[in-house]
């Protein structure tokens, strides 16, 4: 894919290193499990299939520019992304690409009320950094119009902890899900979260009033934070004479809330845009913004905004109402759509 991203959108956003096209895979699942993946399901050949099926033709558009069947395998975040990249798909050169790896297949079909309509597939690849190093997805797959598309990919959450463990499907008999209410409906997750993003993007520290129904754990507190991030952009650009402002924004896309392994509530998966402006009123003349993120391209020899606009997943895990805890943010995934300079 064609990216672009500096320190703090590499820890926000895990964005991508810099490239161009669309990156995919054309290896099969052998070799060991995933890393750290939670257990499998049985009797997922048909989920295997459908991977593998969306491997080989993503594999089409990286080595051969060819998006025919774009809409036949992806959907929701997916699809914007995939269509994002189509559009500089003509001046990609894909003569030299080789494809990328993927190993350690390993899938779950969470645990439903009636028919199954996502599973999750768990890998160890190098699709999502264009080659430059094996990292640990989860790619959601969502039923629609017939077949199964991918949806959204999440990097696997930080610390100990792992993927999240799932409730699943089993031989012969499905899994139980609960059905007691969460913290937050799903409904809810993706403008909760926009509004306590937008403010931490303002550099303001989070507070538990503010943050809440979220926990202050190490995403919206402490050093490393999201709020501490943007508090360090915001004086590098100021200090260069340069203003930059921010919001996170709901998408059309679902919210995914899967069952989480003894009822204990739900692993939430729901996507953003993130849109980033800046202002320089006196212009710039290099190719870097004083916080390090790069200026658009192609560009004026004076640029004085610049409009950068992201698709991004955040993952939680959403405990019961009855255990009267808070949502854990845990994971991410960010990609960037477009950057226009003026």
């Amino acid at each position: 894919m064609n990216s672009t991203g500096n320190s703090w959108r590499v820890a926000l956003l895990t964005a991508i290193v810099a490239g161009a096209g669309l990156a995919a895979t054309a290896c099969g699942s052998g070799g060991s499990p995933a890393v750290n993946a939670p257990p499998a399901s049985a009797h997922v050949a048909a989920e295997k299939a459908a991977t593998l099926s969306w491997l080989a033709t993503t594999n089409q558009m990286w080595t051969k520019g060819n998006f025919a069947a774009l809409d036949q395998v992806t959907t929701g975040e997916m699809r914007t992304i995939y269509r994002s990249e189509q559009r500089q798909a003509a001046q990609a050169k894909t003569a030299s690409r080789q494809p990328f790896q993927l190993s350690g297949l390993s899938i779950t079909v969470p645990c439903s009320s009636g028919e199954n309509e996502t599973f999750v597939a768990y890998a160890d690849t190098d699709v999502f950094t264009l080659g430059r190093g094996m990292q640990p997805v989860a790619m959601v797959f969502s039923r629609t119009g017939g077949g199964w598309k991918l949806a959204a990919a999440v990097n696997q959450p930080g610390g100990s902890s792992g993927w999240p463990a799932l409730c699943r499907q089993r031989t012969g008999r499905q899994g139980t899900a609960t059905t007691a209410p969460a913290v937050l409906a799903p409904g809810g997750y993706a403008p909760e979260l926009a509004r306590v993003l937008t403010g931490a993007q303002s550099g303001a520290s989070e507070t538990t009033a503010a943050a809440a129904p979220f926990a202050l754990n190490g995403f919206l507190s402490g050093p490393g934070s999201i709020s501490a991030q943007f508090t360090r952009q915001l004086r590098q650009d100021r200090r260069g004479g340069v203003t930059i402002a921010g919001r996170f924004t709901t998408t059309p896309d679902p919210t995914f809330a899967l069952p989480l392994a003894n009822g204990r509530g739900y692993w939430l998966i729901g996507t953003l845009t993130q849109s980033d402006s800046y202002s320089s009123p006196s212009g710039l003349r290099k190719a870097a913004w004083p916080d390090g993120n790069t200026v658009a391209t192609p560009r004026p020899a004076v640029v004085h905004h610049q409009a950068d606009t992201f698709i991004t997943t955040y993952t939680a895990i959403d405990p019961l109402r009855s255990d009267g805890g808070t949502v854990a943010l845990d994971g991410f995934f960010g990609w960037p759509l477009t950057a226009v300079a003026s």
